[in-house]
């Protein structure tokens, strides 16, 4: 058992390392299609673009008549081989309409998503409960209860450390002035004049939200006496979403379907036939003679089925289907809502969940959080 039980740690690893290296080859692909561009989306009524489905314009552009400077969604940009240019991409409704999609940054779509299996898992061993069903400790109630409350801790880490502290932390940085760069697309701060830039041509095509709402994290703003901050989308803004995807999304769900590669669903749960011509519950291991074979034939054949075939092919199904999903996010986001330098500072926050929450996953050195959460040391396996 401990042989099997330290070759799944191994693979486990291994899948986590392909996983974290896949999220970071999406993003580092993201950022060179992004070009030194950021773009806010426009009203093509007020840029009388009436052509347009959507518009979006380039913040960084000093006219509209630079290369990349909008970006003009028609019919034509609709077309699934339009898919693969940098505008297509962009303006491309059938992406956008895929289930899930415009949801998976939204609460509670981005809360209750990656906790599916653990949901399951909890009612299962709520009902073994009622039913004073006992289950191995990896499947009970409290270790789930505690592991539940183990990402609930982490989502409001995230929540209210990674992104409203920094955030303050970062109008702090940018207002005093601490940072002066040029030349580093985003890298703008309060006080400082944006070069060439200070005609906001785009301002008149904004929506009425971003062009009157001063509080916009990453608009121009009002700065001390009166003074315009610059225009909306120059200041540097780390990417929420970055830290959304890397920080919540992708830990949670690696991290439960860890669980489930290494503890599977009740393995116990399903009776099986014994010599004795009876049947052998999982839960009690007792044999139950009064039980003819033509009666429960179908019954155990339909219950391992369910709880080692279907359930894990569903939950392995709903795992990839979120991965893909997110992915698409993080690729939208890096390449064309915000600037580099944006993105990177947004991942390195991630960093600070995403590797914590990998080594509990596969690294023993702390074995209280493991035990914890749920995760046994091998040799508790063994016991």
């Amino acid at each position: 058992m401990v042989e099997s039980y330290s070759s799944s740690r191994k693979r486990l690893k291994f899948l986590w390392i392909i996983h974290f290296a896949t999220g970071l080859l999406v993003l580092c692909f993201g950022i060179l299609c992004n070009g030194g561009r950021k773009y806010v989306s426009a009203d093509p009524v007020k840029a009388s673009m009436m052509e347009c489905r959507k518009l979006y314009v380039n913040v960084y552009s000093t006219s509209p008549e630079e290369e990349g400077a909008v970006i003009c969604c028609t019919d034509h940009l609709d077309n699934w081989w339009n898919i693969f240019s940098h505008e297509g991409f962009l303006c491309n409704s059938k992406i956008r309409s895929i289930p899930l999609s415009r949801s998976i940054t939204r609460f509670p779509d981005s809360w209750l998503l990656p906790l599916i299996p653990i949901a399951l898992r909890l009612l299962i061993a709520l009902f073994g409960k009622i039913s004073n069903q006992s289950h191995p400790n990896p499947h009970d109630l409290w270790t789930n209860t505690k592991r539940l409350i183990f990402h609930i801790l982490i989502f409001q880490f995230r929540g209210w450390g990674l992104y409203v502290f920094l955030n303050m932390m970062e109008d702090i940085v940018l207002g005093s002035n601490l940072i002066s760069n040029h030349n580093i697309p985003g890298m703008i701060t309060r006080g400082q004049e944006s070069p060439d830039l200070s005609s906001c041509w785009y301002t008149s095509w904004l929506k009425n939200k971003w062009r009157d709402d001063s509080s916009v994290s990453g608009g121009g703003g009002v700065v001390g006496d009166g003074e315009t901050a610059s225009c909306y989308g120059h200041l540097f803004d780390f990417s929420d979403h970055v830290v959304l995807f890397f920080s919540h999304s992708f830990p949670s769900m690696v991290f439960e379907a860890s669980f489930c590669f290494l503890f599977p669903f009740l393995p116990q749960r399903c009776p099986s036939f014994s010599s004795a011509g009876g049947l052998v519950d999982g839960s009690t291991g007792q044999v139950d003679r009064n039980r003819s074979m033509s009666s429960s034939r179908n019954k155990p054949s339909a219950c391992v089925f369910v709880w080692n075939t279907l359930l894990p092919i569903l939950l392995l199904v709903l795992f990839f289907y979120l991965n893909v999903v997110t992915l698409l996010a993080v690729h939208s986001t890096a390449a064309y809502f915000h600037s580099v330098g944006e993105v990177i500072v947004g991942y390195l926050i991630s960093l600070m969940v995403q590797i914590p929450m990998g080594w509990i996953i596969w690294a023993d050195e702390w074995k209280h959080v493991r035990q914890l959460v749920g995760f046994p040391m091998e040799r508790q396996h063994m016991d």
